[in-house]
């Protein structure tokens, strides 16, 4: 055992010093060259450092969320005297990408890409995104097919609205324009899968992909991606060592549109079976597939989520954004005790004020709402602060 942890930690030396090594080498080589210092040009090659310095200040008051990110379902009920309060300050979502970007003759450009953050466990260098795109494929870890930035207005909270979907994982996937403005994909995606057993029945090895694909419509005032997923959820038979699966699905519909110069609206809403993984606060819970209390089985259950945004542009410089979203399952089904999740509600107003070429802070509210299958509820409030520096 002491030998696989020295092997890993390792390994993991060795990827930040080969990244962080690169960097720094990139940035004396590349000062010389070009007017940027993060920009590299070599005949069909180019190679681009990027990131930012992101720090946050934040205060809960009223209830609490026990992280930095604002999940809605991880609020205790009943609501915890103790940590009714929480101050923190987190700059652990400070980033640090690279880009190489080669033009090969056969397939055309072929973009090479590394992301990383410092999320990982006692804020150690994680790895985010690494993937190689070419000729309409990606392969490599980067944002699922079913993940729609563009339908969510900008805030500091960085988990998100509670109905959105929010994933990075491991894929190989493709899409093609069909159209002018249409674009169409599909991909195959780890499968994971987080399981409520009923006695009898265990969480395994997920062995089928994900497979999302969406069709999307982006044009001058914005844009509209419609998608599905299809997934097959393993799970084990204690009694006679035996695996079984279960169908599982899901839609959404997701879209920006800017109605005037200064103002656009975004909205997303997701219905399914077994795909509380792609749910922001369902994806906190073990909610993939959970018992049936009528045959003493396991099942997929109906969930849901639907969110609405906005985003005003005061002036060049500044701009508000605020999102109402609810996330939540059936409560029609015989699988669950009184005191565990139904919804959740959440609520956010963001503004942004780009002080300075790279340089912005903005400040923001955050309520969220967790009710019970009892109808039992709690809250929670949150006012953060952020400065960030892009380069």
């Amino acid at each position: 055992m002491s030998e696989i942890l020295n092997f890993q930690i390792m390994n993991k030396t060795m990827l930040k010093g080969i990244f962080l090594s690169a960097a720094v080498m990139l940035s004396a080589t590349v000062y010389s060259q070009t007017k940027s210092p993060f920009i590299y040009e070599s005949g069909n090659t180019t190679i681009k450092l990027g990131g930012f310095i992101r720090t946050v200040a934040l205060y809960d008051f009223k209830g609490s969320v026990q992280n930095n990110d604002f999940v809605n379902s991880t609020i205790s009920i009943p609501s915890n005297w103790e940590y009714q309060k929480r101050t923190s300050y987190d700059a652990s979502a400070s980033r640090l990408g690279l880009k190489i970007t080669q033009n090969i003759e056969k397939f055309g450009p072929l973009d090479i890409y590394f992301e990383m953050d410092f999320r990982g466990a006692n804020d150690v260098l994680r790895l985010r995104q690494a993937y190689v795109a070419f000729s309409g494929f990606t392969l490599g870890q980067t944002w699922s097919f079913w993940y729609d930035a563009a339908s969510m207005p900008a805030m500091i909270d960085i988990q998100g609205v509670n109905s959105r979907t929010f994933l990075r994982t491991p894929l190989l996937g493709y899409t093609a324009k069909i159209g002018k403005d249409l674009t169409f994909g599909v991909s195959f995606e780890i499968p994971k899968a987080k399981i409520t057993t009923a006695t009898g029945y265990k969480s395994v090895n997920q062995t089928t992909p994900d497979i999302p694909f969406f069709l999307q419509y982006k044009g001058k005032s914005g844009h509209i991606k419609a998608a599905g997923i299809f997934r097959t959820i393993t799970y084990g038979v204690t009694s006679d060592e035996e695996l079984k699966s279960a169908s599982a699905f899901g839609a959404q519909l997701s879209g920006s549109l800017k109605v005037v110069k200064n103002f656009t609206l975004y909205s997303n809403g997701i219905y399914g079976k077994g795909v509380a993984r792609y749910i922001n606060d369902l994806g906190a819970l073990n909610l993939d597939l959970v018992p049936n209390q009528d045959n003493g089985g396991m099942q997929v259950i109906p969930m849901w989520g639907v969110s609405l945004g906005l985003k005003a542009d005061l002036s060049q410089k500044i701009y508000c954004t605020s999102t109402y979203s609810v996330a939540g399952i059936n409560s029609d089904y015989n699988y669950y005790s009184a005191n565990e999740y139904l919804k959740g509600d959440y609520f956010s107003a963001t503004m942004f004020w780009n002080v300075a070429k790279n340089l912005s802070v903005a400040g923001e509210y955050l309520h969220g709402k967790r009710v019970n299958m009892n109808h039992a509820s709690a809250e929670a409030n949150r006012l953060q602060m952020m400065v960030m520096y892009t380069f």
